[in-house]
């Protein structure tokens, strides 16, 4: 069985591409996270636009892996588009939508997402998916975690009154599913 590494320790990313992929692939493919990988070094620091940076992510990990042997390796970053201007360092914008300081009651808003894919040559494409949301104000102590996405508690899809974090896990898989399953297709003809 091929195996795919999704470059991410981001437990909702993982889970959200990999049911994704395992929707549209006619194969079938072992995934692994960062998590699985024994004396990775990984560089924090980001730069450029999220398609740079899903490149950056992918192509440090095939370079730093000695024998690769994943078909993919899979470079994810994100942006928030807010008032039609993209935001490219979600993390800088977090503490304030949460806190209610940026958005109001049901604006919109969407979360642009790049993915790198690296196959084993080296050789890549990068594709970005944007999906549409609605700003739900947080009432409570949300407490912000490394690796996670707190962002799913105060953002709700456009045809819900449920927030993201509200939602089953099909829900909310064939949520993203629907708004990026044509593009990742692409990658896979």
């Amino acid at each position: 069985m091929e195996k795919i590494l999704i470059a991410t320790k981001n437990k909702d990313k993982f889970e959200i591409v990999t049911k994704i992929l395992n929707k549209i692939n006619n194969v079938s493919y072992e995934y692994y996270s960062l998590y699985d990988i024994k004396n990775l070094e990984k560089s924090d620091k980001e730069e450029g636009n999220i398609e740079v940076r899903a490149y950056n992510k992918a192509n440090q990990i095939y370079s730093s892996i000695k024998y690769n042997h994943f078909k993919y390796i899979i470079g994810i970053d994100d942006g928030i588009k807010m008032r039609g201007i993209l935001r490219e360092n979600v993390k800088d914008y977090i503490k304030d939508i949460i806190n209610d300081k940026y958005l109001s009651e049901g604006e919109q808003v969407e979360i642009v997402r790049a993915y790198c894919f690296m196959n084993e040559k080296g050789e890549y494409k990068t594709v970005t998916t944007e999906i549409p949301f609605k700003y739900q104000k947080y009432n409570g102590n949300l407490k912000i975690e490394e690796n996670s996405y707190p962002l799913s508690n105060v953002l709700r899809p456009i045809d819900s009154d449920k927030t993201v974090a509200q939602m089953d896990k099909n829900e909310n898989n064939q949520y993203y599913l629907k708004y990026s399953e044509k593009k990742i297709k692409e990658v896979f003809k």
